[in-house]
């Protein structure tokens, strides 16, 4: 009897933590001074009685002002984000490709979620895996990644748009039309 019921909850436990081993973690910030080892000061009575003083935030720095004759809403020009450089990462999306050529979905994803391991900043990375989620029909999840992919895109205004039309098909499958307006505005932006 202990058997019958230990073996279910076994599968659910190693289901989980596969799950769980798939998610990507949050991205942290520190700033530079947090970043820095900075030596500490010996403590002296007068030290250690007194707070230290807080951070002061940097003073904003001047935007540049825009030559004579341009409007506001004229967009910088940026630089195109860097083809993903690492072998095992070129290697694993050209194997996703072709499984998704194939109709294996899943092993494609497999592909893609190791590619993301080794190169998690990588927009095309994250347009591929949103992708992928969302010819599965997972369009939570891949309306996710793509934010995500959006978030990794700056600077590169191609991606960027790629992003955003991604996510106003993904908007528009799950019925949120007002979100799917959103999105290729945005899209038109770039």
């Amino acid at each position: 009897m202990l058997n019958n019921v230990s073996k279910p909850f076994f599968i659910m436990a190693l289901m989980a933590m596969f799950l769980s081993a798939c998610t990507t973690a949050p991205v942290t910030y520190k700033s530079p001074v947090e970043s820095r080892d900075v030596p500490s000061r010996p403590q002296t009575p007068e030290t250690a009685q007194t707070r230290p003083e807080p951070l002061q935030p940097a003073t904003p720095q001047a935007l540049p002002v825009p030559p004579p004759g341009s409007t506001s809403t004229d967009l910088p020009a940026t630089q195109r984000a860097a083809t993903p450089s690492n072998p095992a990462v070129l290697a694993l999306l050209s194997d996703a490709e072709k499984y998704q050529q194939q109709g294996d979905m899943a092993a494609a994803q497999s592909r893609i979620q190791r590619a993301q391991r080794i190169a998690p900043r990588d927009p095309k990375v994250y347009y591929q895996l949103a992708q992928t989620h969302y010819e599965l029909e997972d369009y939570r999840l891949a309306e996710q990644v793509a934010l995500k992919g959006v978030s990794y895109a700056q600077g590169n205004n191609a991606e960027q748009k790629r992003f955003w039309l991604l996510l106003a098909d993904i908007r528009n499958k799950t019925g949120d039309s007002a979100g799917a307006k959103t999105a290729r505005e945005q899209a038109a932006r770039y």
